[in-house]
């Protein structure tokens, strides 16, 4: 069985939008069907309307949503006829009422086996802060991987093997200003740090066709970022999608400067991204 799987942070999803976004939530969920994945993550939802549209759009999909005191949700649909439940995380709040919390799809098969999948939107900017609050859920990803991991020790001590896991969403890896410091890390140098950190639980970044996923368009001072990842155990395998196993979809894809800003305007700063595993 393959599995298909689309992830975006849709900015300031809240369906109440002028001019170019006007019909926003419509075009996002009709590009997602045009994807048609078996399981999507949209970030960064604001308000019950997107929520209500997708219900309507979606006949043949299960859909959850977080809920809290933050005030951007995290929205799941999963197809019918796959056996999955789905937990709200929520020590990926870090005891802050206002960030949001994580959501983890279990899929499990008729053997038994299992797959979770964690979709994470965690804190944005490069200050300490927004780097710390990162760090704290780079670990707490890190331990909830071992959890599973220690699971399928057996009975016997042998040590503990490695279990199936994905880790998808909008990471904010924007690294860390530092002030009156020359102590400051990069995104690329954040990045690779978060490689370290999530590989020692046998955890794998995946290539994407494209080198970035956010955009601000040509007329902002913010520069194009990789900011959106995809985490696997190095036991998954992955459809190529074009060059990569993760296709960086919208924005990237458009062949010029003007077609990208219109795409941005029209859908969102972040690119989807879509993989496919293989033999789940």
């Amino acid at each position: 069985m393959e599995l298909s799987v689309l992830s975006w942070n849709v900015e300031h999803f809240d369906g109440k939008g002028t001019g170019t976004r006007a019909d926003r939530v419509d075009r996002v969920a009709n590009f997602i069907k045009d994807i048609d994945p078996d399981i999507f993550a949209v970030m960064e939802v604001e308000g019950a309307m997107v929520f209500n549209t997708f219900t309507s759009l979606f006949p043949g999909y299960t859909l959850f949503i977080t809920e809290g005191r933050q005030s951007q949700e995290i929205m799941v649909g999963f197809r019918d006829g796959l056996s999955a439940f789905v937990t709200q995380r929520t020590e990926f709040k870090r005891n802050n009422p206002f960030l949001r919390p994580g959501t983890l799809v279990t899929l499990t098969d008729p053997g038994g086996g299992t797959l979770p999948i964690l979709f994470t939107h965690l804190k944005s900017f490069p200050s300490p802060e927004g780097f710390g609050l990162r760090d704290a859920m780079y670990l707490k990803a890190r331990n909830l991987k071992k959890k599973i991991d220690e699971r399928l020790s057996d009975e016997t001590g042998a040590p503990p093997k490695s279990g199936r896991f994905i880790l998808v969403g909008d990471l904010n890896t924007q690294g860390l200003n530092l002030t009156f410091s020359n102590k400051d890390l990069t995104s690329t140098e954040e990045i690779e740090r978060l490689d370290e950190v999530l590989g020692s639980r046998n955890l794998e970044r995946l290539d994407t066709t494209h080198p970035f996923t956010f955009n601000d368009g040509s007329q902002s001072t913010l520069p194009q970022q990789l900011l959106d990842h995809v985490y696997a155990s190095s036991n998954l395998s992955f459809a190529d999608m074009g060059g990569a196993p993760v296709r960086v979809a919208g924005w990237p894809e458009r062949p010029t400067i003007a077609l990208q800003d219109q795409w941005i305007d029209e859908f969102s700063d972040h690119a989807p991204l879509i993989f496919k595993v293989l033999d789940v």
